[in-house]
């Protein structure tokens, strides 16, 4: 087994143990009252604690192991068909959503914070910023009831595309689910799921380490720019790459923007 069908195993099963567990704490999470729900899990729930910490982690790892899996992958040539390439690149946007919106709906300061900037950019957007804003976030009219429900569908895509229609002909295997299983809840036991007060007034909140680089970004360029199309250079080059001919100047796109986001995170860690 090549080291492309590994990462692309580990991401399924990490994937499976993300929706699993959140299958778990949706049945005891009220987007109405988000914060107190957040921190009723760890006392009404059995090992609520374990299964936030499970939930965390595992989606932690598997948007690490699908940006591994899709770089590996671009960086081999090994785009394949292009509408199974295509699925793959925009599971990457979709991943990296998924996970943001998980941040904003446990509603501590970092989940507050991280949605009124997310609502700010989508309403930078020329002509269709409110209609994006009513679609993904629409936190200052709706609360975190479409937030939630984004959620919850890009769960269901993550599936969908992801282990069904990219990987159909891939056997996971249970030794992969068991593995990635152990390793989240090995993870969830040694570092608990975080959870912020709501409204703690810190000099500086950092967001998920994914955003940190439009946090520093958005400290030197319009918010259009640094919220909206820097992230998007990545998707479109990752699409790009479909087309054989456009697949090395893409590459070096893409990998120029990898360097220039990852000094950008480096710079925001060190605040």
């Amino acid at each position: 087994m090549g080291f492309l069908d590994r990462t692309g195993r580990l991401t399924a099963a990490l994937l499976l143990v993300a929706l699993g567990s959140g299958f778990v704490l949706a049945y005891q999470y009220e987007p109405g009252d988000p914060f107190v729900s957040t921190v009723a899990m760890e006392a009404t729930l059995p090992w609520g604690s374990l299964w936030r910490g499970l939930h965390f982690w595992s989606s932690q790892g598997f948007l690490l192991a699908l940006l591994l899996h899709t770089w590996y992958r671009a960086a081999e040539g090994d785009s394949g068909a292009k509408g199974r390439w295509l699925v793959l690149s925009l599971l990457v946007p979709a991943g990296v959503f998924a996970l943001f919106s998980g941040y904003l709906l446990r509603y501590d300061s970092t989940g507050q914070a991280a949605a009124a900037i997310s609502e700010h950019l989508l309403l930078r957007i020329p002509l269709a910023g409110r209609l994006l804003d009513r679609l993904l976030v629409a936190v200052s009219t709706e609360g975190l009831n479409r937030i939630y429900g984004v959620h919850i569908l890009l769960g269901f895509l993550l599936w969908l595309l992801g282990t069904w229609y990219h990987t159909r002909r891939v056997i996971m295997g249970w030794d992969w689910f068991w593995a990635a299983l152990m390793g989240s809840a090995t993870a969830a036991l040694m570092a608990p799921a975080p959870l912020d007060l709501p409204g703690h007034q810190a000099t500086l909140i950092k967001g998920p380490w994914f955003f940190l680089g439009v946090q520093e970004l958005l400290r030197h360029l319009p918010p259009l720019l640094a919220g909206i199309v820097a992230p998007s250079i990545p998707v479109a080059a990752l699409m790009a790459m479909a087309w054989p001919r456009l697949r090395r100047p893409a590459l070096w796109v893409a990998g120029g923007w990898l360097a220039a986001y990852t000094a950008a995170t480096v710079v925001m860690l060190m605040r």
